[in-house]
């Protein structure tokens, strides 16, 4: 497109023109900050900062961030990774800091521009590297944008400010469900119990009719899975570790492997059986879901397969169970850090406590928490919708020019 087909109101900029690079590089033991945001800490497609660090748990220079300023993941830039700080902060410095430049955009116009796809999709294409793809701030600055102009800017901010409002309330829904969930999960499984009564020296306290148990008297079976290479296409797929995801099984990302019926037949899940990650990073080591898919999938070794005894318990229950918060803090204390990894062997999972109802009460619990499953299925499905919508307004109104 050239400069006299532009549309009325629009411009081609150097992303140089518009962002400012900001390098200013500190030692976390010397800065008085209080807060430490590291890549681990950016959730996807979403400018919000959640979560965060404080400088003593890093060593080694990192970049100073001022509020309102951008932090976007140079970094494996496929994951999509940017956010605005909302305070004074350090990062990452696989990060770059990024302001506006205000002569030609709105400081808060620049962070939606930076989400978009064809921001995201140039950035993907000019990392250099294989392994940890990288960007360079030169070979950025130089990218050929379409961009409106400041007398264009102020409508698409609001248009975009607006379509935020609306994902940001999604969003909120979904996390009061969890909350809610998890609320309800406690008070049906625990009966009042909590870390000291059922990990520490506190005795227990059990309803009539319940019995304490470990994980173990409850199991009929576990299996490790299978160590093959995986391949982008074959007969049979292969759940990995993140194929689990709020407690369900997810076939997302899928892996292939090429078996006969055999060879597949051991690894084969079956409807209703548990898969728990015994390795992995500390956030994902111990994340359990029920597998209620339908076809044949088998399972990596980094995960095992857990059948329930359903004279006792549900599957469902179980992997409930599992996943309480509580639950999920004792587990990743068992497990045994790695080279990066960290791991829980079936030993340590087996021994685990668990106070567990009749067969009628279980059911019972189980009937209320899977309501609010399907509360939170409608509530994911909304949000999606409006990350879908801010998506379309990103890609109608930004449009790359090579």
């Amino acid at each position: 497109m050239t400069e006299q087909q532009l549309p009325e109101g629009w411009q081609i900029v150097k992303f140089g023109d518009i962002a400012k690079h900001i390098s200013k590089r500190v030692e976390p033991s010397e800065t008085e900050l209080e807060i430490y945001v590291g890549l681990e800490h950016l959730d996807p497609d979403s400018l919000k900062i959640k979560r965060h660090g404080v400088p003593s748990d890093v060593e080694g220079q990192k970049l100073l961030v001022k509020k309102g300023q951008i932090i976007f993941g140079k970094r494996r830039a496929y994951q999509r990774k940017v956010a605005v700080a909302d305070w004074d902060c350090i990062c990452s410095a696989h990060a770059m800091v990024l302001e506006a430049n205000q002569k030609s955009v709105m400081s808060e116009l620049l962070p939606f521009f930076i989400q978009s796809d064809v921001f995201m999709n140039r950035a993907v294409a000019i990392s250099e590297g294989s392994l940890s793809p990288t960007i360079k701030w030169k070979v950025l600055a130089e990218q050929k944008f379409l961009f409106p102009n400041l007398e264009q800017q102020p409508r698409l901010l609001t248009l975009l400010k607006r379509a935020e409002r609306a994902l940001t309330s999604s969003e909120s829904i979904v996390k009061q469900l969890l909350e809610t969930k998890t609320a309800a999960a406690y008070a049906l499984m625990l009966e009042g119990n909590w870390y000291r009564e059922l990990f520490g020296q506190d005795r227990a306290s059990i309803p009539e009719g319940w019995k304490l148990l470990t994980v173990g008297d409850v199991l009929n079976d576990t299996q490790y899975g299978l160590s093959e290479s995986l391949e982008a296409h074959g007969s049979y797929p292969v759940l990995r570790m993140m194929n689990i995801t709020n407690g369900y099984v997810d076939p997302n990302d899928l892996k292939y492997l090429d078996w006969s019926k055999e060879e597949a037949d051991k690894y084969t899940l079956n409807y209703g059986d548990i898969v728990f990650n015994r390795t992995n990073s500390m956030e994902w080591v111990g994340r359990t879901g029920i597998f209620e898919l339908d076809g044949d999938y088998l399972f990596a070794s980094y995960l095992i397969r857990l059948v329930a005894n359903e004279k006792k318990l549900t599957p469902y229950y179980l992997t409930q169970y599992l996943n309480l918060p509580l639950i999920q803090y004792r587990l990743k204390a068992f497990a045994t850090p790695g080279v990066s990894q960290a791991n829980i062997n079936p030993g340590s999972l087996k021994s685990m406590p668990i106070l567990v109802p009749s067969l009628k009460r279980v059911k019972e619990i189980e009937k209320v928490l899977r309501e609010f499953d399907n509360e939170l299925n409608v509530a994911k499905k909304h949000h999606q919708r409006m990350l879908q919508l801010m998506e379309s307004i990103k890609s109608k109104y930004f449009e790359q020019v090579a």
